[in-house]
């Protein structure tokens, strides 16, 4: 393992043990087993260090979630994949997501943040994904909805409502996924029109 990969694995751990502002460069060159200067040869500040552990793990999200929706032909399939993706990803990666749960909501507050800026670039990537499988339902007759931008948000929304919910909650949350499958299936069903007693 490279320098600069043992200080992002310790960063992590770190960050996500004890909180991105308790937790100090030498504490992290400490973990790393490098020099303190080291850490400012491969990033120029503890805020370096974060904004790559969120690039990272954003284009890692990004692309595993292009992939695993496009193994499902029907719209309704895809988002089912994305649900479960989700679900799967916040466990193989419950650090780095802790980590932006729990430290990146006051950086939201800074108007010039390059790291502001990467997060909402990939939520839009996100945003964009979940309105395409709502597209392709729609053209398959698996979903309807009357404003794909806003389902999209809705369906983002949960996503991310239960992600905070099963990392930051106190109480223990059962796995949700069939039961979140189910909603949304219902949700985004088509509408049977009345037939009026016609058949």
């Amino acid at each position: 393992m490279s320098r600069k990969e043992a200080i992002i694995e310790a960063a992590t751990r770190l960050f996500a043990e004890n909180g991105f502002h308790q937790t100090s460069t030498l504490d992290i060159a400490e973990a790393a087993g490098v020099a303190h200067g080291t850490i400012f040869y491969h990033f120029k500040s503890k805020e370096g260090i974060i904004y790559e552990i969120f690039r990272r793990s954003g284009q890692t999200y990004v692309a595993e979630l292009k992939y695993e929706v496009g193994r499902y032909q029907k719209g309704i399939e895809k988002i089912e994949a994305v649900l479960r993706f989700n679900n799967a990803f916040s466990r193989s990666h419950s650090k780095q997501l802790l980590i932006f749960l729990r430290d990146f909501p006051e950086k939201l507050a800074s108007k010039e943040n390059k790291l502001k800026d990467l997060v909402k670039a990939t939520g839009d990537q996100v945003i964009k994904i979940i309105e395409q499988c709502l597209e392709t339902g729609i053209a398959d007759g698996s979903v309807d909805t009357s404003n794909i931008k806003n389902s999209a948000h809705i369906l983002n929304g949960l996503i991310f409502g239960l992600m905070h919910m099963n990392l930051l909650s106190p109480l223990e949350i059962p796995d949700l996924t069939y039961s979140v499958d189910e909603f949304c299936r219902r949700a985004l069903a088509p509408v049977s029109l009345p037939t009026n007693g016609l058949k």
